[in-house]
């Protein structure tokens, strides 16, 4: 019997250290609520405080994004530090916003920081309706980084006609995704962006295509040598192969050694002194009978940097 009740108080005491500690942490979220409220720039630094309670302080974060007699700056921020927790008890709330038309842009954007990652395919029919809606390209790519774990089908839909439809950091960021999702077409993607004018993707694209394990070199070696690439996409695949050791790579320098192009074959050069010495040298002595003075001398300088 004495057993029994010392067991008894301890447990009595334990479940009344639980729920003290609980009161406590309710307390200190009730507070960082009214401040919260109140804040401007001080903002982060409270939300720093609710990262660290974490899903304890979805509920009074959810109420206040939710009560749309708050600012929406309020909301914003609300939104902004359960997009941090990033927590699934937070989905149904971010949906919701997501999907109704009569919230503040803004914040319907700013919720899909929250989905993103989680699976949601039970709403990929909500999802697609909103993105064929939209005409903000910013949120029609959000949706399409939600549908990336929810249904890649339409996520590969979604990168691909906000590829075309824009530039700059749109353009790179989709082409990366229908890459992800479609590895074996990375060859095909990554020469269109090469021969894009927007230099953010075609960057991306030259830099992908040095370290892909998915690379058809056959398609890079025809696009060089088509009549109509332009002198700057020709210089992307001569520096490309020059930094890659493909079969393709000798004798796809050694005829942008030829090329009439200086940023060509000066890349070309280049290329051909990284290789090893006795694939490069022995073609090079063969340009050396070339009737190009500019040919020989190029080819001279490879053999001396060879050596």
């Amino acid at each position: 019997m004495k057993t029994y009740l010392t067991l008894l108080l301890i447990l009595s005491l334990a479940c009344s250290s639980v729920d003290g500690s609980a009161q406590t942490q309710q307390q200190e979220i009730d507070s960082l609520i009214i401040l919260f409220k109140g804040s401007r720039h001080d903002w982060n630094e409270y939300a720093k405080q609710f990262i660290r309670i974490g899903e304890p302080a979805i509920p009074a974060l959810v109420a206040l994004l939710e009560d749309k007699s708050l600012s929406q700056w309020t909301r914003r921020i609300a939104a902004m530090t359960l997009n941090d927790i990033h927590s699934p008890l937070y989905i149904k709330t971010a949906l919701n916003i997501l999907t109704d038309r009569s919230e503040d842009p803004t914040l319907r954007n700013q919720v899909t920081n929250g989905l993103k990652g989680h699976d949601l395919s039970y709403a990929t029919r909500e999802l697609w309706k909103v993105y064929e809606e939209e005409s903000n390209p910013w949120l029609r790519s959000n949706i399409a980084d939600i549908l990336l774990t929810s249904d890649t089908a339409l996520a590969y839909q979604a990168y691909r006609e906000i590829y075309h439809a824009n530039d700059g950091y749109l353009k790179q960021q989709s082409l990366l995704k229908m890459v992800q999702l479609r590895p074996g077409e990375s060859t095909t993607w990554y020469l269109k962006g090469l021969q894009t004018g927007d230099w953010m993707t075609a960057n991306l694209a030259m830099d992908s295509l040095i370290t892909t394990r998915h690379i058809i070199p056959e398609k890079l070696v025809d696009l060089y040598n088509h009549s109509e690439t332009v002198e700057e996409v020709r210089w992307r695949i001569v520096y490309i192969m020059g930094n890659r050791e493909l079969p393709e790579s000798l004798p796809l320098l050694v005829n942008a050694l030829r090329d009439p192009s200086w940023l060509n074959y000066n890349e070309a050069a280049v290329g051909l002194s990284r290789m090893p010495a006795d694939q490069v040298i022995p073609a090079m002595k063969e340009l050396l009978n070339d009737s190009n003075p500019l040919v020989v001398k190029n080819a001279d300088w490879v053999i001396r940097n060879r050596k």
